[in-house]
C-alpha cells in the first residue's frame, strides 16, 4: 500500500510556485517528479488483472497529470494522499471500459445477504462454522459463485467505514478479479465521484488507502469528531445504495390503460 509521504522542501516550493504561476513547464517537473506512483499503481493493476502495464501506466500519468494540475499544498495533506486516489481511479475507469461489463452484481449482493444470515444464525445457535462448501450447500448455489459474492464484498470493503484502521485499504487481489468484481469496484468509483471533494477525499482515503479517521482529520483540518460523523453518514449511503435489492423495472401497462 502506498504510504502519504509529504512532499521534499523543494517539490512543495515548486508545487507552490505552479498554483501561483500555472507555468507548464513546473507542471511537468511535477509530473516527471511524481511518477513512482504511477509506476506502483500500473504494477499493482497489472497483475491483478489482464491489462498491460504500459496501458495502465499511461492510464495513470492522466490521473497524475489531473492531480498535479488540481493540489492545493496550501490545505497541508500529502500530495501523494491525494494523487493515488486519482490515479487508481483513472485506472479503475479504463479497466471498466475495457472489458465491457454488462452482468449486473445485484444477485451477488442478494447472496451475500443470506450468507451474513446463515452466519448470524449459526452463531446465535451455537454452531462451529461451516467451510466454503458447506456454506455454499446451505445456500443453495455453486462453491465457485460463492466465492465470486466475497470476492465482490472485497472490492466493496463497506467495512472500513467503521473503524478505517490503518492497512484496511482494498488491495487487488493476487488473482485476477471476476468481471462481477470489477464491476463491483466500477460502481463504487462511479457512487464516489458523485460527491463533493472533500467526501472524495475521505471515501478514497478510507477505502483505497486504509488511512485512519485521525490521519483524515490531520490532512483534511477537520476535528476527528466531525470526519468520524461524516464517514458514518456516508457509510449509512453506501448500504443504500449497494444494498441486495434488485434494479427496479418499468411496469408494463395493461391493454386497458392509455385511454
Amino acid at each position: 500500500m502506498t504510504t502519504s509521504q509529504a512532499p521534499t522542501p523543494e517539490l512543495l516550493a515548486l508545487h507552490r510556485r505552479y498554483v501561483q504561476s500555472r507555468c507548464l513547464k513546473l507542471r511537468n517537473r511535477l509530473v516527471e517528479a511524481h511518477l513512482n506512483l504511477v509506476r506502483q499503481q500500473a504494477a499493482r493493476f497489472s497483475q491483478a488483472s489482464s491489462a498491460c502495464y504500459d496501458d495502465l501506466f499511461q492510464q495513470g500519468c492522466f490521473g497524475l497529470l489531473d492531480a498535479v494540475q488540481r493540489y492545493q499544498p496550501q490545505r497541508g495533506y500529502a500530495f501523494s494522499t491525494y494523487a493515488v486516489t486519482l490515479i487508481r481511479g483513472q485506472m479503475q475507469h479504463y479497466l471498466r471500459d475495457r472489458h465491457h461489463l454488462i452482468r449486473s452484481p445485484w444477485r451477488l449482493r442478494q447472496l451475500l445477504s443470506r450468507w451474513d444470515q446463515l452466519q448470524n444464525q449459526r452463531q446465535q445457535a451455537g454452531l462451529p462454522p461451516l467451510d466454503r462448501r458447506g456454506q455454499a450447500r446451505s445456500l443453495g448455489c455453486r462453491v465457485e459463485r460463492l466465492q465470486m459474492a466475497l470476492q465482490m464484498r472485497e472490492a466493496l470493503n463497506l467495512r472500513s467505514f467503521d473503524a478505517a484502521p490503518d492497512g484496511m485499504a482494498f488491495e487487488p487481489a493476487d488473482r485476477r478479479p471476476t468481471p462481477e468484481a470489477r464491476l463491483a469496484e466500477a460502481e463504487v468509483e462511479e457512487w464516489i465521484e458523485a460527491h463533493s471533494p472533500d467526501d472524495q477525499f475521505l471515501l478514497r482515503g478510507v477505502m483505497h488507502q486504509g488511512l485512519s479517521q485521525r490521519q483524515l482529520a490531520r490532512q483534511l483540518g477537520w476535528p476527528p469528531c466531525r470526519v468520524n460523523r461524516r464517514l458514518q453518514q456516508l457509510r449509512q449511503q453506501a448500504v443504500l445504495r449497494f444494498s441486495a435489492t434488485p434494479p427496479s423495472r418499468p411496469r408494463r401497462q395493461s391493454p386497458s390503460s392509455g385511454h
